[in-house]
């Protein structure tokens, strides 16, 4: 499979969802997501779902990076926030945060990709990935 970290300059790292996936219309309350750390952070992860302009829509709570198992050994955590969010157009499911370049939170990746959905990570605009994070959504 593939992987991504956050780092000085790779501030989130997103799912994006476009027309034509079946979760856009959806109202999404939660993603699990397969994480693990390089070396010793301590930062907090923000999970949240942003718009094409970047714009928090709705924020999925914290994650303490400290409380991640050292590389390789990927565990699934859940961010969930019962209100809920209708997936648009352009829409991204996110983690966040500050990190360096040693001590840092990574996330799992597929091997392939979706229609209308793929991985991708911003650093002053978003690069997409040819591939799915490891990811499962959940709402209704």
């Amino acid at each position: 499979g593939e992987e991504e970290a956050l780092s000085t300059a790779v501030t989130m790292l997103g799912q994006l969802f476009e027309t034509g996936h079946v979760l856009i219309g959806k109202t999404i309350t939660r993603f699990d997501v397969n994480l693990c750390k390089q070396g010793s952070p301590t930062n907090d992860i923000t999970a949240q779902i942003i718009n094409a302009s970047n714009v928090e829509q709705l924020n999925l709570g914290t994650l303490d990076s400290s409380t991640l198992q050292a590389q390789p050994n990927y565990v699934t955590h859940t961010f969930e926030n019962t209100d809920g969010y209708v997936l648009a157009d352009g829409d991204r499911l996110v983690i966040g945060g500050s990190f360096s370049d040693t001590d840092r939170p990574v996330w799992q990746g597929n091997t392939t990709s979706e229609s209308y959905t793929n991985a991708g990570y911003y650093s002053g605009s978003w690069v997409e990935r040819s591939y799915d994070a490891t990811i499962a959504v959940y709402g209704y």
